[in-house]
């Protein structure tokens, strides 16, 4: 190989590591291997999950030119050729290859072609496409060489990229759930307390009419208040996790202190509303549900803390209070249930009384 194209593709190589948005990536990928081969015109084709072409990128086109062009490229002939066959293909003429389907009206005359398969680790990202060598040649078995050396690059840039979008992707979910959280357990929580002694000042026989008028006003007021910071929370949910476990399980404590004077704290550690799918969501609210009810109708507890692990491979919801301790034979039909509902999540689930006083439950579930 002459000297002076491989350091064309290293600067190239260099180039695809540089870390820049992926479609920017993307494009530069064309580009680079146009200018390493010798091609008139390049494409890259992204694989979707269905089997056909999902992403067309290209070079070599003008806009004006690109819009003469019938139809866009929907992955048959050579392009869908190289999916099913990922091996590096060349050809001098792509009409006399048996997969050729021809070209759609407006599309520029095309002879000599390259494709090249980008792979990531074992799968099939997409493929390289090559047409024309600009010296009317057709591409050489180093031209082959160069541009799979940068199809290899491009690969692993690809990978990393993916990885850096899901991971920051994570972290900026887990921030806004923090967020979230905060305001659930500092804000609204501080709200309805307010709003609950003021219930309680309308309970004095000896209020002026005007007072309590004013004093309903501003029970209403919070009410509002606690709407509009719920609904701030909704919006701070990860949109692809329609479920909202995190706000529904505060509706249930919420609702729970309407009737019972118990204080009920609730923590959650990991990205509960982006980890626990919306299936297994259901069961934690109803675990949630019945270990607070048993606790408010039978510990005499004081206390009770709610926390909810959210971890790859499972979550774990942990209740605790500081009553009189967890009585072997008792609420045995709804211990039955929540034993079922983890069996059936490939998790467990137990209860017990703890030394110091009180009761401990746990109960998890696969994800």
């Amino acid at each position: 190989m002459a000297s002076s194209r491989l350091v064309a593709l290293s600067e190239a190589v260099i180039d695809i590591a540089k870390g820049e948005d992926l479609r920017a990536s993307l494009k530069r990928l064309v580009e680079n291997a146009v200018a390493i081969s010798g091609a008139t015109y390049g494409a890259l084709g992204a694989l979707g999950k269905d089997g056909n072409l999902e992403e067309f990128t290209y070079v070599g086109l003008s806009e004006e030119s690109a819009d003469e062009i019938a139809s866009f490229p929907e992955g048959k002939g050579l392009l869908g050729h190289l999916f099913t066959h990922p091996i590096p293909l060349r050809i001098n003429s792509i009409q006399s290859h048996p997969a050729s389907v021809g070209f759609p009206s407006g599309h520029p005359a095309m002879k000599s072609f390259l494709g090249i398969p980008i792979r990531i680790r074992d799968e099939i990202y997409g493929s390289l496409y090559l047409t024309e060598k600009r010296d009317g040649e057709s591409f050489t078995e180093e031209d082959e060489q160069l541009v799979s050396a940068l199809a290899a690059a491009a690969g692993i840039a690809i990978d990393n990229a993916r990885g850096q979008d899901a991971q920051h992707r994570v972290i900026v979910l887990a921030e806004r759930e923090r967020i979230a959280r905060d305001l659930h357990d500092l804000v609204i929580q501080r709200l309805f307390a307010t709003g609950l002694s003021l219930q309680a000042i309308t309970k004095n026989p000896n209020l002026p009419e005007r007072g309590l008028v004013r004093i309903r006003e501003v029970i209403d007021d919070l009410d509002a208040t606690v709407q509009q910071i719920r609904n701030s929370v909704f919006a701070l949910q990860d949109p692809t996790a329609a479920h909202g476990l995190c706000v529904r399980i505060q509706d249930e404590i919420d609702s729970l202190h309407r009737s019972s004077p118990m204080e009920i704290s609730c923590e959650y550690h990991g990205p509960v509303d982006t980890f626990i799918n919306a299936e297994v969501a259901e069961h934690v609210i109803a675990v949630v549900r019945e270990l607070l009810s048993n606790a408010i109708k039978h510990s005499g507890a004081k206390r009770v803390k709610v926390q909810i692990y959210a971890m790859k491979t499972r979550c774990e919801v942990w209740v605790r209070d500081d009553g009189i301790g967890f009585q072997e034979g008792t609420r045995k039909s709804g211990l039955v249930n929540l034993t079922k509902r983890a069996e059936e999540n490939r998790g467990i689930f137990d209860i017990y009384k703890l030394p110091e006083g009180g009761t401990e439950a746990m109960w998890s579930a696969g994800l």
